[in-house]
């Protein structure tokens, strides 16, 4: 194999896999991060220190998730269930993700997909940290609440299931690794097209 070839081959594995190996810090870096927070220190889960530029990263895709999370208690409570106002938020940022992976699927937007798994693997670890403390209710909430206005500990006591808040972190930690083994795997997915001329004269 000459040089030209492996120069060949090196160029179309990185436009292939250029985004996964874009995403790949901020995904091992985001997964410390809950390690960290559900093994050492609950506070790992806000103060977790991402190396620049994925700094940058982590503030715009953590204060999208706080807007669209604090919307969510918004929205689900204008249906007028004290029970959707509590959880709105935690599952309008699981849906907002999900929604823009299904934009991307149906329209084969396999770049988008791979961002879209990320988003809904990093929003699940948010939900993770948030519920595994729910009995701690240690995690500083927004607007200076209190502690009795902690999302997860208000769901879990009124489903008579506050000991099952690290379970339940636990469940949303393997679906945001899934998330992310598929944001990663997505370019397998990837259909190769070989150009064929065809010569259809009737000559």
């Amino acid at each position: 194999m000459d040089s030209n070839q492996i120069k060949e081959q090196a160029i179309a594995f990185l436009k292939r896999w250029w985004a996964s190996l874009l995403m790949l810090p901020f995904l091992i870096y985001s997964l410390h991060q809950v390690y960290w927070a559900l093994n050492y220190n609950i506070f790992f889960a806000v103060n977790y220190s991402y190396p620049f530029p994925l700094d940058i990263v982590y503030l715009f895709v953590d204060t999208f998730l706080l807007i669209v999370h604090e919307a969510g208690h918004t929205f689900f409570g204008l249906l007028g269930f004290r029970f959707l106002t509590i959880i709105g938020g935690s599952l309008l940022q699981i849906l907002i993700p999900l929604a823009i992976l299904g934009f991307c699927w149906i329209n084969r937007k396999y770049i988008g997909l791979q961002f879209s798994y990320l988003l809904l693997g990093f929003s699940s670890l948010d939900v993770a940290t948030y519920a595994a403390d729910g009995s701690a209710r240690q995690l500083p909430l927004i607007g200076g609440l209190g502690k009795e206005s902690h999302d997860w500990y208000n769901l879990l006591v009124r489903m008579d299931a506050l000991e099952y808040d690290f379970t339940i972190g636990i469940a949303f930690i393997v679906i945001a690794i899934l998330c992310y083994l598929m944001a990663l795997a997505i370019p397998l997915l990837y259909q190769k097209h070989k150009q064929v001329d065809l010569d259809l004269s009737l000559d």
